[in-house]
């Protein structure tokens, strides 16, 4: 006597044996592959003061109402590293800020700065007559790369409100922003 219930079981176990099996072999190529693989590249590490410097490229451009200069973050270390976002930018005389400092804006992106590259940002200067009565001279920049607590100052001589913001700086774009620069 047959029992048509015990050969459908066995049916049944058999195809999910196969099945596990199937996957198991499976499961196990998958894994040879990925440890056959090349293995994946390191992230490109941020940006660190030690290994930046920070300068102006002159002369500006002036527009009615703001000039507009470059201010160029170069890359002195040895191996390529990453920016994103704005920089800390204030007018100073010696260690005293003088004005506000800069407002930000722009949309922000990842840079990648090779050895011995450089990034820029765009500095905008509003015209402190234009916005109050009695503005303040500073006779350097202070400038925190974004991302970065260690400023570094540049010479650069500019007239800012001390109450308002005369300021203005956008994110940081790859490249030299001097048409023609080339630091290689």
């Amino acid at each position: 006597m047959k029992f048509p219930h015990l050969a459908s079981r066995r049916r049944l176990t058999f195809a999910i044996g196969a099945a596990a099996a199937t996957l198991i072999a499976g499961t196990a190529t998958l894994a040879a592959a990925a440890a056959s693989a090349a293995p994946a590249s390191p992230a490109i590490p941020q940006c660190v003061s030690h290994n930046t410097t920070v300068w102006t490229g002159l002369p500006g451009n002036g527009t009615a109402g703001s000039v507009y200069y470059e201010l160029e973050i170069s890359n002195i270390g040895r191996h390529a590293c990453t920016l994103y976002g704005y920089p800390g930018v204030s007018a100073v005389n010696g260690t005293t800020q003088v004005g506000l400092p800069a407002g930000h804006s722009g949309a922000k992106s990842v840079v990648t700065v090779p050895a011995g590259g450089t990034a820029h940002v765009v500095l905008r200067v509003t015209d402190p007559g234009a916005v109050c009565t009695h503005p303040v001279t500073g006779h350097e920049l202070k400038v925190y790369a974004p991302g970065q607590f260690h400023a570094e100052t540049t010479p650069f001589t500019v007239s800012v409100c001390p109450h308002n913001v005369t300021l203005h700086v956008d994110a940081v774009h790859a490249n030299a922003g001097i048409p023609n620069y080339s630091n290689s």
